[in-house]
């Protein structure tokens, strides 16, 4: 009896472990749209849901390049649902925005089933729709005013609560902005109010409302910037009009400023990044009171041990965690960490993870949210073009690190287009790290094996190198039709393409 008790307890022990191994892992997830034509993307992350199955929901927005010379541009918002271990499902595009730049995917809320309610911005197409786990949806036509939506949150009515900015006119700049709109998407009401008179450095991206939470009394909490002087929290009720207003203390930096709850305590935190010593180099972080606000805890930004700003919050048992990017100065597009930090509620650093992203650390506020089996879940797109547009980082409640949790970094990538070619193609080497090199040589081969052209790329930024080739190979004759391979064999930049030439 006795040994059987030791082997049930051996083997219970040996499952957790096997299941706890499991539970973490960071992914780069491609981003798959519909049209062939799309090669490389951009990609916000914009919210998470948790499904009832284990996996995951990411609401986002891309801008795809076509592989075309001169490249042109389109834009779509989506779905990619992840399974529990975070590989990609199924990837689900509206189809509706490929013309345009600024489609905005919102979140509204989620259902038992896990089905995610969600507005599209896309003035004046703006659509409301849901979509399951299995990716059954419905889409429909809205009619907003003209406005920019942040964030969305369904109300005991069902009705919905929005906020964000708005363009009263062409002279009067940007508004903050709330709307109340019925279950079905139709205007109920709305209010907008002007930024401070006095803007020392003006930015065009603010003032706007950007994240909420519901207060004791089941009204809406909304952090706002109104100018570059300080960031605000204001209450308002269901029409938009503002119970109270509370300023911070210190000129803060004009980006998206997080928000969240504290599940045991209902307390509301808010960051946002302050100026200090001629520099954003604060994150101050408040707790906002019964009648006013107070200083929770500063965590100074001096060095990679902190980010260099932090887009996203969410507040937890062990207390609030926050996520966002680290770049060294003077900063490198291609050189960024990403950043996740645990603080308890008196700024005490619990764990830190990081790691290097050449290029995905792009957040909105919304994009960490704490899962049922209390690990921390965490999203970041790509803020340059590429094909690993969300990269997912899932992690146990005390962030210890495993050795396998390094984000993979895609491979080099040689790309020739338009391809097919008749005349002229452009070549593009995208390296994986960075290069001191001013030119890469690639070589240009027919189907028999032979060389037709040797062409030095010349370099664009330190991952990127470019060149066009007209057809014609080393003694200055038009190629025939057919198929040729391009390769690029120094050191550590090998990297192969097929092209074809029609004529």
């Amino acid at each position: 009896m006795k040994t059987k008790f030791v082997l049930c307890v051996l083997l219970f022990v040996s499952i957790s472990i096997t299941l706890s191994a499991q539970v973490r892992y960071v992914r780069n997830i491609p981003i798959i749209m519909p049209d062939p034509e799309f090669y490389r993307y951009k990609y916000t992350t914009k919210q998470i849901f948790e499904c009832p199955d284990g996996g995951i929901m990411v609401l986002g927005d891309c801008i795809a390049q076509y592989n075309e010379d001169p490249p042109r541009f389109a834009a779509d918002c989506g779905v990619i649902k992840l399974d529990a271990d975070g590989n990609c499902q199924w990837q689900w595009w509206s189809t509706d925005f490929y013309a345009t730049y600024d489609p905005s995917i919102i979140g509204i809320d989620q259902e038992a089933d896990g089905r995610v309610n969600f507005l599209i911005n896309h003035y004046p197409h703006d659509k409301i729709g849901w979509i399951d786990p299995q990716q059954n949806f419905s889409l429909q036509d809205l009619q907003l005013p003209g406005c920019e939506i942040n964030r969305a949150l369904r109300l005991s009515d069902n009705s919905i609560f929005a906020i964000g900015w708005d363009h009263p006119g062409a002279d009067l700049g940007k508004h903050i902005f709330f709307m109340h709109l019925n279950a079905m998407g139709d205007t109920l009401s709305t209010r907008s109010y002007p930024s401070d008179s006095l803007w020392v450095y003006f930015d065009p991206s603010a003032p706007a409302a950007y994240d909420m939470e519901l207060d004791a009394d089941g009204l809406p909490v909304s952090s706002c910037i109104f100018s570059d002087r300080f960031a605000s929290v204001v209450k308002t009720d269901w029409d938009g009009n503002i119970i109270w207003r509370r300023d911070t203390n210190y000129r803060t930096a004009v980006q998206p400023i997080p928000l969240t709850k504290i599940p045991l305590t209902n307390e509301i935190i808010f960051g946002c990044q302050a100026w200090n010593n001629w520099n954003y180099n604060q994150f101050c972080l408040y707790k906002v009171t019964t009648d006013g606000i107070d200083s929770l805890f500063t965590i100074q930004m001096t060095d990679s041990t902190c980010a260099g700003s932090y887009y996203s919050m969410v507040g937890h048992n062990q207390g609030i965690c926050l996520s966002g990017f680290y770049a060294p100065y003077p900063a490198n597009p291609e050189d960024h960490l990403i950043h996740i930090s645990n603080y308890n509620l008196s700024g005490q650093p619990m764990w830190i993870w990081t790691s290097i992203s050449p290029s995905n650390w792009d957040q909105s506020t919304d994009c960490t949210i704490e899962l049922a089996n209390g690990c921390l879940l965490y999203g970041f797109g790509n803020s340059h073009f590429g094909q690993y547009g969300l990269t997912i980082v899932k992690l146990h409640p005390d962030g210890t690190p495993n050795e396998e949790d390094t984000l993979p970094i895609p491979q080099n990538n040689l790309l020739a287009y338009p391809n097919p070619m008749k005349s002229i193609v452009k070549l593009e080497l995208s390296l994986s790290e960075n290069s001191r090199s001013q030119n890469i040589p690639i070589r240009i081969y027919n189907i028999k094996g032979q060389v037709v052209k040797t062409i030095q790329l010349e370099k664009i930024s330190s991952r990127l190198f470019s060149k066009t080739w007209d057809g014609r190979d080393a003694f200055g004759y038009v190629c025939a039709s057919g198929t040729y391979i391009v390769k690029s064999e120094t050191g550590i930049y090998k990297s192969t393409k097929k092209i074809i030439i029609i004529k």
